[in-house]
């Protein structure tokens, strides 16, 4: 498996997880559509760089001997966190195609 495939597979898993704590949290079942910016923007300032740690001692630990090294790691980090807003756009459009699916009512219009 390629380094970006796990470390994309990583923030997907983080994301899932940080996103179903906050319903379990809020004792709700989807964010409602109105409040899906502010818990992203929220979100997203507060669990960045918790996130590029997570994927950096993540990959420590999966890949082990083939660990190409901090420098690497961090290189391809600053690449993917360069633009928030591309990041927190990107967060919002697949939570909200999340939420879509899970009520039977896939919009695209609505993603953006």
């Amino acid at each position: 498996m390629s380094l970006q495939k796990n470390i994309k597979d990583l923030i997907y898993f983080y994301i899932k997880t940080n996103y179903n704590q906050y319903l379990e949290e809020q004792d709700i079942k989807i964010i409602p559509e109105d409040k899906i910016n502010s818990v992203v923007e929220n979100l997203y300032d507060k669990r960045k760089e918790h996130l590029k740690k997570f994927i950096k001692e993540s990959l420590q630990t999966l890949l082990k001997d083939e660990y190409p090294g901090d420098l690497v790691i961090l290189n391809i980090l600053v690449d993917i966190f360069s633009d928030d807003t591309l990041c927190k756009n990107r967060l919002l459009v697949e939570i909200k195609l999340h939420q879509q699916t899970l009520v039977g009512q896939t919009d695209y219009t609505k993603l953006i």
